[in-house]
């Protein structure tokens, strides 16, 4: 039911209207900003999902665009590690889509035999999100206490990981 594919001209619409959600957005970077704009979206399928440190995939579910999922390169003596994260617009919510959607990407990502480890850092709040990682076979390793200040209020971070075997 799931694909990963690259980004098109084509999908800066949809992305606009699945991004531009604050609960989507909430628990996520300021890379992912909000209100999420046109501009963004263009800046995001020309420059952003192309960068030569990263991939980035369109998560299609039923043929339809319904999230992104990707992964940051990391430098230097951690380039065996790539950061991982994803979302998905709120109408998809609860449908194991992030789930299926993260397990092909880490397979992806792991057939390169570059990367040993890929981690992701959620915000203590997101408790599907870190269902969706212990659901891939993903560790916490640790908790960084008001490690990160958004919306007004600080958050604790916790720091999940999987390796390559």
């Amino acid at each position: 039911m799931i694909n990963l594919r690259d980004y098109t001209k084509s999908d800066i619409d949809r992305l606009v209207y699945l991004a531009n959600n604050e609960n989507v957005s909430r628990y996520l970077s300021y890379a992912f900003p909000y209100p999420y704009t046109k501009l963004d979206a263009v800046w995001w399928v020309e420059t952003g999902s192309v960068a030569k440190d990263s991939i980035a995939k369109v998560i299609e579910y039923r043929g339809e665009f319904v999230g992104g999922v990707g992964i940051t390169n990391q430098k230097g003596w951690k380039e065996h590690s790539a950061e991982i994260g994803y979302w998905i617009g709120e109408e998809y919510w609860g449908n194991g889509i992030a789930s299926e959607a993260l397990s092909v990407m880490i397979d992806l990502v792991f057939s390169d035999l570059k990367y040993k480890k890929l981690f992701a850092q959620v915000l203590e709040p997101n408790k599907a999100s870190m269902r969706v990682l212990e659901k891939c076979g993903y560790g916490l390793e640790g908790v960084l206490k008001y490690e990160v200040f958004k919306s007004e209020q600080y958050f604790d971070v916790y720091h999940y990981a999987k390796y390559c075997s």
